[in-house]
This record gives C-alpha cells, structure tokens and sequence, in this order.
C-alpha cells in the first residue's frame, strides 16, 4: 500500500536584511510522500504573486541588488492535501558614502 503524505514544511528562512552588492540564500525545505515540488514567487505591489521566478529548496541572490527588495513565496505542493506556503521579506540596505563639506 502506497502512504501519500501531504506536503509540509520543515525549515524555511526566517526576514532578511543584507548589505546590496552581498549574498544571499532563500531556504525553503518540505517533507511528504511524494516529495514536494518547491517554487518561488514574489509577492507584488498589488497582492498579486508573480511567474514562478525559481525551483527548488534553496534560491542564491549572488551579489544582490536593492531591486530585489520585496516579498518572496515559497510553496510546497505534492499533489495530495493543500500546497503549503510561507512568505519571506528580504530587505536589501544600501550604502550611502558621507560627503564632506566641501562637496556639497
């Protein structure tokens, strides 16, 4: 007899705030039978999600720009019960250079 396991998830990343130009890695890890397939949204302006934008558990933002400030979905789905999310907000700060007096 074959034991389907709706999907559910095990460890995901907790809001982000990073330094632009650093890197970074979005966790999303699920359990169930069969395995979950895992996709990566971002959520937009409107509520609205957009294309899944990545597949799989973990997604690398190498060098990451202020552009990618927002909010990230992350959804587990095995086909059986109902798919699983959880949101993550990624906050990219900015460097700002003081300028002297004379600059000004």
């Amino acid at each position: 007899m074959l034991l389907s396991v709706p999907a559910s998830l095990a460890n995901v990343s907790s809001n982000q705030t990073v330094l632009e130009k650093s890197n970074m890695q979005l966790l999303c890890e699920a359990t169930g039978k069969p395995s979950p397939n895992i996709t990566w949204t971002r959520v937009l302006e409107d509520g609205s999600y957009s294309d899944v934008l990545h597949q799989g558990p973990a997604w690398d933002f190498p060098n990451i720009s202020r552009t990618d400030t927002g909010t990230y979905l992350c959804t587990a789905y095995n086909g059986f019960g109902n798919p699983v999310g959880h949101q993550v907000n990624v906050n990219v700060a900015c460097k700002y250079f003081a300028c002297p007096k004379h600059c000004l």
